[in-house]
């Protein structure tokens, strides 16, 4: 099953790209409370996040890059960037069985995020 779409504007993520794309091979939307599902997107978080804080950190992120997309995406800018979304939360909308995400895109918000309870899924819909 194909990826949604995925823009992220959450600029302190070592997978973070300018044209806020994300570089991650995959990402992982989880809920924030464990126990507790989601109710609204504010509960929702993206656990791939990673800090950009130097080199050891750099590192440590990369073995989740997209690298077919990154090389895609540098040779031919302007190209788009799919990571495979693992999404846990199964109260919204677009989570489908396997723990897919069927939205077309998702929003992935948390500009100047200091660690992934900061972020969130703004696409979360909770299902009705």
């Amino acid at each position: 099953m194909p990826g949604p779409k995925v823009k992220c504007k959450v600029n302190t993520c070592n997978h973070w790209m300018n044209g806020d794309l994300c570089a991650a091979g995959n990402i992982d939307i989880i809920h924030e409370e464990e126990g507790k599902m989601a109710q609204n997107p504010e509960q929702t978080q993206c656990k791939t996040f990673y800090a950009r804080r130097g080199l050891a950190n750099l590192l440590g992120s990369l073995d989740n890059v997209n690298w077919g997309g990154l090389v895609s995406n540098t040779f031919l800018p302007g190209g788009e960037l799919y990571p495979s979304v693992t999404c846990i939360v199964n109260t919204c909308t677009y989570w489908a069985e396997g723990n897919h995400c069927k939205a077309e895109k998702i929003d992935v918000v948390g500009v100047n995020a200091d660690e992934s309870q900061d972020t969130n899924c703004f696409t979360f819909k909770r299902k009705s």
